[in-house]
Parts: C-alpha cells; sequence; structure tokens
C-alpha cells in the first residue's frame, strides 16, 4: 500500500532549499539596488542645461563691447560702434535692442536678486558703415539706479550675448 503523505526531506535538502533561496534573494536585491542607483544617476545628470534652444555660438552675430554712456540733464546718450562680423557668422547685424533696469533709489540693493532687464529701444544697423558710433537716447527719471545693456541681431532675428553694462545713479 502506498501512503499519501510526501516524503519528509532529510535535513540535507531542507539546508539547499533554504540556501538556493537565500541566493534568489541577494540577487533580486542587487538588482533592485542597481535599478536605483541607476535611476538616481539620471535624474541628477539629466540631459544639461534647460532653457531655449540657442544656436551654435559660431552663428551668433558679434556682440558689442564698447558701449557708453553720457548724461546731459535728464536725457541719457547710449552709443557704440557696430562690431566686426565673424566669418562664420550667417548674416551681417542687422540691429540692436536697447535693454534697461532701472530701480527706485530707495529701495534697499540685492545683490543676490535677479537684474530684470526691459527692452527699451530698437536701433537698425542698415545704412550704418564705418567706425561712425551708433546712438540711442532717452530720458530718464531722478532718483533711480540705472543699467543699460546692448544686444545685436541679425536678420533671422538670432541674438548675440550682452554687451558690456553701463550702470549709473541718477
Amino acid at each position: 500500500m502506498q501512503s499519501s503523505t510526501p516524503a519528509c526531506p532529510d535535513k540535507e535538502s531542507a539546508n539547499l532549499i533554504r540556501y538556493s533561496s537565500g541566493k534568489i534573494k541577494a540577487a533580486t536585491t542587487a538588482a533592485l539596488m542597481a535599478t536605483i542607483w541607476l535611476a538616481a544617476v539620471v535624474i541628477l545628470v539629466g540631459c544639461g542645461k534647460k532653457g531655449p534652444p540657442e544656436p551654435p555660438s559660431g552663428n551668433k552675430p558679434p556682440s558689442v563691447r564698447d558701449l557708453g554712456y553720457s548724461v546731459t540733464g535728464n536725457t541719457i546718450k547710449l552709443s557704440w560702434t557696430i562690431p566686426q562680423t565673424s566669418a562664420k557668422a550667417k548674416s551681417p547685424v542687422a540691429g540692436f535692442l536697447i535693454y534697461r533696469f532701472q530701480q527706485p533709489l530707495h529701495e534697499k540693493e540685492c545683490p543676490n536678486c535677479p537684474v530684470i532687464f526691459r527692452q527699451v529701444g530698437d536701433v537698425p544697423a542698415r545704412g550704418q558703415t564705418g567706425s561712425a558710433p551708433l546712438v540711442f537716447t532717452q530720458t530718464i527719471k531722478l532718483g533711480y539706479r540705472y543699467i543699460y545693456k546692448v544686444k545685436a541681431y541679425d536678420d533671422e532675428g538670432i541674438g548675440s550675448r550682452d554687451s558690456n553694462f553701463v550702470q549709473f545713479l541718477f
């Protein structure tokens, strides 16, 4: 007569089953840790700097480097020369955008706060030749801190890097 009860495994078989089960758990844990580590690396590294797409630097028009100013009465006069276009640039400078930051003098200056510029003018470069300076004038108000910058742009609207800044208290 056959017995319907399963055979009781001996001690060696029971140890073998427990040992192989432990190996599976260790392998699963190692795979899970590797996956978590890889995900953390991908999240931290990402794909680089975030922001709007920019053309390669060789395709940008050259930036203004000689922005200067003078104040007469309550009028500022910005002046600069048209920078030489390099062979890499697709097209010559078409114009210049003028940007201004204005802060009341009674406000506390914040060295770590962002400086937010507003576009205040657009000077076309067409018809300008030689080293004659371009000029932009604007009326300013008493009791403010001002910072100005200029950015060149080409026919496709691609902008240069910022010019040097001019800043003063008025």
